[in-house]
């Protein structure tokens, strides 16, 4: 909280310090402790910075600070008083002089027990001939304790110190876990300096100046009221709708260093996924995780992001990406004050995920040069076989991914699949019909039979597709298409197909003939260009050493 005008400390051309007088302040406020047996906020300080200052980000539990800066240059040099409240162990409550830093003051004075609580009135006052800064404390509740203060000798010159115009404020904190209840009662200064006004206009145009002003501020008042009734109905819904945990966006700014490219993992279709370090997650342990950033335009991408949440966050399955919390920020106070131009007010969304090591299928089937084995291969059939049938037959009423591809499954350090990336997923409508929408989904996994323009039927078998053609991937890495598969299987039969014809080169021969037979086999199974020709997942996991899997 600061002045709202810019407060002279020195004229530019004369170097003159707040004349030859002093600059005085008054301060009467109140700490209010929290109840007893939990910890206390970090205090309160008054400081003197740049006009117009702004509070540097990464703040928490420093105020004045960017949390992993160690001292302010520049525009973010201060000047500070602080009544510091936040203690270690056998230490206590105290005044002190801070210039550009909060880790060391120049001076301190220790409070005696019980500290820095109540009704207090501080005098600040500075003294331009001695560079003299002197902070008195006075304890209102208790007349008996004896003031306490805090004085230090600033550098010469002064002028190095601040710019000719500073602003003048307060700074509280109180910390992530911790709290405090921090009031200014009263607060008055005055400087020896009088500020460079420009010469008032006549009385009679500040009169009309004023009547238009005043309606002004009554409408925008309304407006206001009205726009912060719609931000609240909007917030709330999105509060209704979304069950896992709710993360600030600081912690996520914090976690990703306010979201560098250092912390990039990748892009997919619906947002930026970015590393996250030592987040608390529910488990109630810190650990990494994957962050993904919503980029679409506010309308489109809460449509994903509610899809997302709605879906993902109501389903438990170890072959499912594992969803940690959501944070939903408004980026602006524009896009609170145009609600009525806005189909959805203007948010950042994001969404907090379980951290997976080894990258998603695709790249280890086309870009890495080490080699997927095939044990690996056959267990992330088997798992992300087990996820689609979770979401077709275990989930009521069901879940259509509609984008199961390999760029969208997701290996652990041991290399299980996961299933990621629900942004296109739909819960199936009333008594399990199909779900008709525009088509939607990657090209060359999408079922054929909603490759058109317009509404197009979405069912289980379109994810059966899907899934078929992953399988396939997974055998040949791309070296036979679908069609020349199928043709082989046509001419050969599937005893007789020879697998040394379509298997990854890559893997020189190391597989189990008979077990890539069976996913082969599967996989042009669930690709059938007819949908009513494909197995369900139940038909499709018949093979066996995988039934038992799917089910559990």
């Amino acid at each position: 909280m600061s002045y709202g005008h810019p407060v002279p400390f020195y004229h530019t051309a004369t170097g003159e310090v707040a004349s030859a007088g002093e600059l005085r302040h008054a301060v009467h406020f109140t700490i209010v402790p929290p109840p007893q047996g939990l910890p206390k906020g970090d205090g309160m300080a008054f400081f003197l910075t740049g006009y117009d200052s702004l509070m540097p980000p990464n703040t928490e539990g420093r105020g004045l600070m960017d949390l992993n800066t160690g001292t302010a240059y520049g525009e973010d040099r201060f000047v500070a008083i602080e009544f510091n409240t936040y203690t270690s162990s056998g230490s206590s409550d105290y005044i002190g002089i801070d210039v550009n830093t909060v880790k060391n003051s120049v001076n301190t004075t220790s409070l005696a027990s019980p500290g820095l609580g109540g009704t207090m009135t501080a005098s600040i006052n500075f003294t331009s001939s001695t560079r003299m800064l002197v902070a008195r404390l006075h304890f209102d509740d208790d007349p008996s304790v004896q003031p306490a203060e805090v004085s230090a000798v600033l550098p010469d010159p002064v002028t190095s110190l601040l710019p000719p115009e500073v602003a003048v404020g307060f700074s509280a904190a109180t910390g992530v876990k911790n709290a405090e209840l921090h009031q200014m009662l009263s607060w008055s200064f005055n400087s020896t300096l009088a500020p460079n006004l420009k010469k008032q206009a006549s009385i009679g145009k500040s009169k009309i100046a004023g009547i238009v002003a005043g309606v002004c501020g009554v409408l925008l008042l309304i407006w206001f009221i009205l726009s912060w009734l719609m931000w609240k109905r909007e917030r709330d819904s999105l509060r209704v709708e979304a069950g896992p945990r709710k993360y600030m966006y600081r912690e996520l700014a914090q976690a990703t260093n306010n979201f560098s490219m250092e912390r990039w993992l990748g892009k997919g279709n619906f947002g930026a996924v970015y590393l996250g370090k030592s987040l608390m997650v529910d488990q109630g342990q810190k650990q990494d995780v994957a962050i993904k950033e919503i980029l679409k335009g506010s309308s489109e991408g809460r449509k994903d992001f509610l899809a997302e949440l709605q879906t993902i966050g109501k389903t438990k399955h170890k072959n499912l990406v594992r969803l940690e919390g959501w944070c939903c920020y408004s980026r602006s106070t524009w896009s609170l004050m145009c609600w009525c131009c806005l189909k959805h007010l203007d948010h950042k969304l994001f969404l907090v995920y379980e951290l997976m090591l080894e990258g998603d299928l695709n790249d280890h089937l086309h870009k890495k040069d080490t080699v997927l084995s095939w044990p690996a291969r056959y267990n992330i059939v088997k798992g992300i076989g087990s996820a689609i049938f979770y979401l077709h037959h275990d989930c009521e009423p069901y879940i259509l991914h509609r984008d199961i591809k390999p760029g969208n499954i997701l290996l652990d350090d041991k290399y299980n699949a996961k299933l990621a990336d629900f942004g296109l997923s739909r819960i199936a409508n009333k008594g399990n019909a199909a779900l008709v929408t525009t088509a939607v989904g990657t090209w060359e996994y999408m079922d054929p039979q909603c490759r058109k323009h317009g509404d197009v039927s979405f069912n289980r078998s379109t994810d059966v597709y899907s899934f078929g053609i992953v399988l396939l991937e997974i055998v040949c890495a791309g070296r036979k298409s679908r069609q020349q598969i199928w043709e082989l299987y046509r001419t050969n039969g599937a005893t007789m197909l020879t697998m040394e014809d379509v298997a990854d080169e890559k893997l020189g021969g190391n597989f189990d003939m008979e077990q890539m037979r069976r996913v082969l086999v599967v996989g042009l199974w669930c690709s059938l260009p007819e949908g009513s020709h494909r197995p369900s997942m139940q038909e499709a996991l018949r093979i066996p050493g995988t039934r038992r899997h799917a089910a559990s």
